[in-house]
């Protein structure tokens, strides 16, 4: 009978733990349902027979590696490996990737390289010495390339639009603020703000921060800077004050620990502290909430986090907490929605992309990829690359020119001096400043006829050479955010000469991530358009070429599509026809046809 009844007890115990083990399951579920499906294995990996340095670097769906032996690898979130680039030497482990997916590296010898998306090299700068910090990538594809105390700002293409001496030692690696500006700080005590033309604001810190953010304030641009001692101080630009006043500061509340990384979203921003609680602030760094991830004592991490052990993510998602041993996430309100632990220590912070999955690179040397969350992002995609930047310079549409009152700028003389005197500045590599007002006087010279109802092809205002040498001069400092510009006056321009120009203009800029233009030139160069040029239809496709060479995969197989179109037209000549599969050959050679999976 006794027997009978410890058999009894045992059996309501069995059913007591297993409905409790169900409750927790679906407690764990109703928490977020969406984890139900994730898997603690890693999708992929690979050894990469290198020690990976720093973060890796994420842009388009594929991953960028920079080992501590100067191997840079690229791989498809997939798992394909997409290129193994040679930097003629060790390669530092600052690197940046650009909205187009190509990515910016330097060799030890201070060659600083952009790549494309399959590996190859688009162009060269020798800087003499190594950069210390990643360059900065800006709205319009522009790059800001950090070296000593040095500023050096280049086109998606490559050519110089400014070289800035900041007279002391850059000692903090520059961010984009949300002005679309680099700001940075220097050794002698100066934070600086540099925006996209190479006007300089400064402001003298009493000591050198840890770690900077920008954030957007009720539509006004600051700063937070962040101490050892946990104080944090906030910095204001205002654009309406006077040239050389625009910064000001003040003290915040302090941390309650040192901090080892942040992040904004908007006006609030996250910080996950060196004791590893995390921590969600709103712009006078009032905390909303404060709780402790996979790092702390109590959760049986290490409860000390190094600033080069620990990043954190702050997007519609939601908040992650990523350190070398693994993830913490978070809903905005503070919830918890799960913990990732990694079994092997990363040699270096791992990196958590927009589909949800962590590249996690071990000291081990192997790469592991593992689908951590199956909650995306929501932001608007491009056809063929990622989100967009978050603001633009306004260079597509300018605000008018200093000359736009004065009739005399259409007289042959007054414009052959104007186009000199550009030109002379662009050719220097030091436009600086005068970009803005140089782009808008050629975007008004160029398309003149756009808005002008009398327009005579016969005495047009700007001759069409003259139109020609703007284009080629436009080109030259060309924001993709001209791009569209191009388009506009290859779609209208009644003169061929001048749409090839367009044509040649867009190749010269090299970036198009839309595809926009092949849309201008399937639809000018249609086989029943009596006016088809031939060597427009070469013209489109070298620029498309370009562009294939530029952005690489998924765009070049389209591109490479419409060449193919191009070169069946009937209405062209032989050696035309023959010119044009040349150059598709030439991709193919490349491996710019292969669709990336």
């Amino acid at each position: 009978m006794k027997k009978n009844c410890n058999n009894g007890k045992y059996f309501q115990l069995t059913v007591f733990l297993f409905f409790a083990g169900l409750a927790a399951l679906f407690a764990q579920q109703r928490a977020d349902p969406l984890l139900a499906r994730i898997s603690a294995a890693a999708m992929w990996e690979t050894n990469i027979g290198d020690t990976i340095r720093g973060m890796p670097h994420l842009q388009a769906g594929s991953v960028v590696l920079a080992g501590y032996n100067g191997s840079v690898k690229s791989f498809y979130m997939s798992g394909t490996p997409l290129w193994n680039f040679d930097a003629k030497g060790r390669a530092v482990q600052y690197i940046a990737r650009s909205y187009e997916g190509a990515t910016y590296v330097c060799s030890a010898a201070g060659v600083f390289m952009a790549v494309n998306r399959v590996g190859r090299e688009l162009w060269r700068l020798n800087l003499g010495k190594p950069i210390s910090y990643s360059p900065v990538v800006g709205w319009d594809g522009r790059v800001f390339i950090p070296l000593d105390s040095t500023i050096t700002c280049r086109t998606a293409s490559g050519n110089p639009l400014w070289t800035l001496d900041l007279e002391s030692q850059i000692t903090f690696p520059p961010v984009l603020d949300k002005t679309g500006s680099a700001a940075a700080v220097l050794r002698n005590m100066d934070f600086v703000k540099i925006d996209q033309f190479g006007t300089v604001e400064k402001l003298k810190l009493e000591k050198l921060p840890l770690m900077i953010i920008s954030i957007d304030e009720e539509s006004r641009q600051s700063y937070v800077l962040f101490y050892q001692s946990g104080e944090m101080e906030k910095i204001v630009f205002d654009e309406s004050k006077e040239q050389g006043a625009k910064l000001s500061k003040s003290k915040m509340k302090s941390l309650p620990a040192t901090p080892s990384a942040a992040v904004n979203r908007g006006a609030e921003f996250a910080v996950i502290l060196r004791d590893g609680r995390a921590l969600l602030l709103d712009s006078e760094g009032n905390a909303k909430w404060t709780i402790n991830t996979h790092e702390t004592v109590e959760e049986k991490g290490s409860g000390n986090l190094a600033i080069d052990q620990a990043a954190i993510i702050y997007d519609e998602r939601g908040v992650y907490a990523v350190t070398v041993r693994g993830v913490s996430a978070f809903t905005a309100e503070g919830r918890r929605r799960f913990v990732h632990r990694l079994q092997v220590e990363c040699s270096g912070v791992p990196a958590l992309s927009d589909e949800g999955l962590l590249y996690a690179c071990g000291k081990d040397n192997v790469l592991r990829v593992y689908k951590i969350d199956v909650k995306p992002r929501t932001i608007p995609q491009t056809r063929f690359y990622g989100p967009e930047p978050e603001g633009s310079y306004g260079m597509g549409n300018p605000p008018p020119s200093p000359w736009i009152g004065d009739r005399s700028r259409y007289d042959d003389t007054n414009q052959d001096m104007v186009f000199d005197e550009m030109e002379k500045v662009i050719k220097s590599g030091q436009v600086g400043i005068n970009e803005p007002i140089y782009a808008a006087y050629m975007m008004e010279m160029i398309g003149f006829f756009l808005n002008t109802p009398h327009y005579s092809p016969v005495r047009p205002a700007v001759k069409p050479p003259q139109r020609i040498r703007l284009i080629y001069l436009l080109a030259q400092i060309g924001s993709r955010e001209t791009v569209p510009f191009f388009w506009n006056i290859f779609d209208k321009d009644p003169e061929p000469a001048v749409r090839r120009a367009c044509a040649d203009a867009i190749g010269i800029i090299g970036v198009d991530p839309t595809g926009r233009s092949f849309q201008s030139y399937n639809f000018l160069l249609a086989p029943n358009n009596p006016n088809m040029d031939p060597q427009l239809v070469l013209a489109a496709a070298s620029s498309i070429a370009r562009l294939c060479r530029f952005s690489g995969p998924p765009l070049a197989p389209e591109g490479i599509r419409v060449m193919r179109y191009f070169s069946n037209l009937p209405s062209i000549p032989n050696n035309i026809r023959a010119q044009i599969r040349n150059e598709i050959d030439a991709l193919f050679n490349e491996g710019l046809d292969r669709v990336i999976q």
